[in-house]
């Protein structure tokens, strides 16, 4: 019996015997691209978040898997989850960066797979960034001033990591004008309170030149369990002459008479403020100064003070209509 040679079908397909025969599978080149795109530089020990998306075909490729390679070693293995536009892709894919400072490179791979008759090459995309040291931030506060000339002030530093890292035992100076170290301290175990700052004590000498000073405190460039990068902040304070007289102010009332307690007094780099009995004294060098008060719902005119020994002076403060506080009945 003659055996009838199969017919080719308009589609690709085979006819035997009436049955459909499918024919060779097809195939198809796609490409690859992470979205957002990794950044050309990473702090070290950061995450970086990215999806991967094949693109090139309208096909649902939903199911199949995608490969991300590190140093080849396979870090992750998705599979595409999500159709677009022209591509499918991944959820989120979560790398974290080395620890170390240097150039790293990923692979992403899309391996061969076939889904139903369709053949889907393989490819590649290899995505290379460097790790940074984490930024970092100082503040200062705690500053003595005035501080006597020669004497002794303190300050105290604190240190942020932007990747939120532990700087404990780690080193800060204080650098005076001319860039000179003159003090160094280290971050304690915990951060300050409320705070994600890890800070630190520093006594250090004033200067003996009188007036106005800026120093700054510095991070300098270091590994505390990862690289970060050097930070500083400024900070200024005053130096007098070594008080030799004693002020001695009394505010009171002008209408009553009474003591005002919580009067501040500003003179010249000089602050005190009043006891309960409207009384405070300043230590102070000779010179002539210019005596300012305040106190919420009085005000004082201020006056010139020439301070060539101890002295004693009274001052009146008036009081002035405050405005009634109805806003929060009203809202």
């Amino acid at each position: 019996m003659a055996t009838q040679m199969p017919t080719p079908a308009d589609d690709g397909t085979a006819q035997r015997g009436g049955a459909v025969r499918e024919g060779a599978p097809r195939s198809h080149r796609v490409s690859l691209e992470v979205a957002p795109p990794v950044p050309d530089e990473l702090p070290v020990g950061t995450s970086v978040s990215f999806k991967v998306r094949v693109c090139g075909t309208d096909a649902d490729l939903r199911g199949a898997r995608v490969e991300v390679v590190a140093s080849e070693y396979l870090v992750a293995s998705p599979t595409l989850a999500e159709r677009g536009e022209g591509f499918t892709e991944t959820a989120d894919i979560a790398v974290r960066a080395p620890a170390t400072l240097g150039t790293y490179a990923l692979v992403i791979v899309f391996p061969r797979q076939q889904i139903g008759r369709d053949v889907f090459e393989g490819c590649e995309l290899p995505i290379a960034f460097k790790t940074v040291p984490q930024k970092t931030s100082v503040a200062v506060w705690g500053v003595t001033s005035p501080v006597e000339a020669g004497g002794r002030l303190a300050v105290t530093v604190g240190v942020k990591s932007a990747g939120a890292c532990a700087l404990k035992g780690a080193t800060v100076e204080i650098i005076d004008e001319a860039g000179a170290p003159i003090g160094r301290g280290r971050l304690g175990d915990v951060p300050w309170p409320g705070t994600s700052l890890y800070w630190a004590e520093i006594g250090l000498a004033a200067p003996a030149r009188t007036g106005t000073h800026s120093w700054r405190a510095v991070f300098p460039a270091q590994e505390v369990k990862l690289a970060h990068d050097a930070s500083d902040a400024a900070f200024g304070f005053a130096v007098v002459p070594p008080p030799e007289h004693r002020l001695t102010v009394r505010v009171a009332d002008a209408e009553s008479a009474a003591p005002l307690a919580g009067v501040e007094l500003a003179l010249g780099p000089y602050r005190a403020a009043t006891d309960a009995m409207g009384t405070a004294r300043l230590d102070i060098p000779a010179g002539n100064f210019s005596l300012a008060v305040w106190k919420s719902g009085f005000e004082g005119r201020p006056c010139d003070v020439e301070v060539a020994g101890d002295l004693s002076l009274q001052v009146e403060m008036k009081r002035v209509p405050q405005e009634p506080e109805i806003w929060d009945e009203l809202l």
